[in-house]
């Protein structure tokens, strides 16, 4: 599963959320971006099957962030999305775009989450078999 890693700037920690991300053989992360308009580009031409989407400002934080959720999830295939919280952030918001098993909300830290919701996002990918929708 392809993987695209949005809002997490250059350094450390980006290489952390990378290693944790391809230390299953199944994901491999094909591109970060920091922007979002950039991280739109990388979407529409890569075609993710995931996106790893940082909320640092939480919920109500910059639209333009939301502009890539919905960017990604209006992809065809859709990429799934892990929303990756802050913390100390307030879900209320966020838990009303949680998709059962399309888009997780991860808090930040949370690997053993983060591995969940990537691997629940494979699994419906990889069960979904377009010639047998209706």
């Amino acid at each position: 599963m392809t993987v695209l890693v949005v809002g997490v700037p250059e350094g450390a920690e980006l290489e952390r959320l990378r290693s944790r991300i391809q230390s299953n053989p199944h994901f491999q992360v094909i591109s970060h971006a920091q922007a979002p308009a950039v991280a739109l580009a990388h979407a529409r031409v890569l075609l993710p099957d995931i996106t790893v989407l940082a909320l640092p400002a939480g919920p109500g934080g910059d639209p333009d962030v939301l502009d890539v959720f919905r960017g990604v999830r209006a992809l065809d295939p859709p990429s799934g999305v892990v929303l990756r919280t802050s913390a100390g952030a307030v879900l209320g918001a966020l838990a009303a775009r949680a998709e059962e098993g399309a888009v997780h909300v991860v808090r930040e830290g949370d690997t053993d989450g983060l591995m969940r919701a990537l691997r629940t996002i494979g699994l419906r990918r990889a069960s979904c078999d377009p010639d047998e929708m209706p």
